[in-house]
């Protein structure tokens, strides 16, 4: 360990300091953390953590935002949470998302606890654990018409023939945009649908209606195997442009899920039954996704 200082009086009271912490298996070696910067880690981290992850190309593009930032040129030592508030406070001040800054703020959380354990920095503070993270946006309970959807279809068909199918899928099976859009022949088996490797790493089967059995036979085959052949970027954007066509505001394709999650209910499933089909772990998280129809309980009340 080495440091300079002015006079030999505070370079003995820093060496005592040092020693006595060594002798007492205290001292903490901080220099790693003090020469390597934020820059380096967040691409360390993409390498090695972030493409492991289902949210890969997400991540990423977080990850290259970082790049840019001033921060990314401090080492991780000397970055405080006062940095990171500061942070927060800017990007909020721009008009950006709160679930947007949630998301930013915690891949340097994470890159934080991973340098710490696997990295070789032991005692390396994690600057976001104690900051106020901005307050989650309110629960959406946005759903589409029927004469919306109709719109939808129209419009959507007139941009590639397989959008109309997909949303309508989307709304009827509660299939994630990935899970629905990267979807193979060989998992579709009968009435059943079996989904290997879902979004929380657990084997899922969803149960298809008599509507979306007849919409998968509709599509023809392919040569590799794939249901679809849009990626699932695209389908987001291809939604939004006919969504804007068809002169329908504020609804978004992941609103598609929450649709298919409240006809679940509607129908008459039970709560067990929706979960197995939509994958939601929690009770807590599933009621975020239902939102049921005013008129139909007036319906069930007779």
């Amino acid at each position: 360990m080495t440091a300079t200082f002015d006079t030999k009086a505070e370079a003995q009271r820093w060496a005592n300091g040092i020693e006595g912490e060594m002798a007492r298996s205290k001292h903490v070696d901080k220099r790693e953390q003090d020469r390597t910067t934020l820059m380096t880690a967040l691409n360390k981290y993409l390498k090695e953590v972030s493409d492991k992850k289902k949210g890969a190309t997400q991540e990423a593009v977080r990850i290259k935002k970082w790049l840019k930032h001033p921060l990314a040129e401090k080492a991780l030592g000397s970055i405080t949470s006062s940095d990171m508030a500061t942070y927060r406070d800017e990007r909020l001040d721009d008009e950006v998302s709160t679930a947007t800054v949630r998301l930013e703020l915690a891949i340097i959380s994470h890159l934080f606890t991973v340098a710490a354990k696997e990295w070789h920095m032991e005692g390396l503070q994690n600057p976001c654990k104690s900051i106020r993270l901005p307050k989650g946006a309110k629960e959406r309970d946005r759903r589409p018409t029927t004469n919306e959807l109709k719109k939808i279809y129209a419009a959507a068909a007139e941009i590639h023939f397989e959008m109309p199918i997909i949303i309508e899928l989307a709304a009827d099976t509660a299939m994630r945009r990935s899970e629905l859009v990267l979807l193979r022949r060989d998992q579709i088996r009968g009435k059943v649908i079996y989904l290997e490797d879902s979004k929380n790493g657990e084997r899922r089967s969803v149960p298809l209606s008599t509507r979306a059995r007849e919409l998968l036979k509709s599509l023809p085959g392919r040569i590799d195997g794939q249901v679809f052949s849009l990626a699932p970027q695209l389908v987001t954007v291809y939604f939004r442009l006919a969504c804007k066509t068809a002169g329908v505001v504020g609804l978004r394709y992941h609103d598609l899920r929450h649709e298919a999650t409240s006809r679940l209910f509607e129908r008459g499933f039970g709560i067990m039954e929706v979960a197995s089909i939509t994958g939601h772990k929690t009770l807590a998280m599933l009621k975020r996704y239902t939102h049921l129809s005013p008129e139909s309980l007036a319906d069930k009340l007779g």
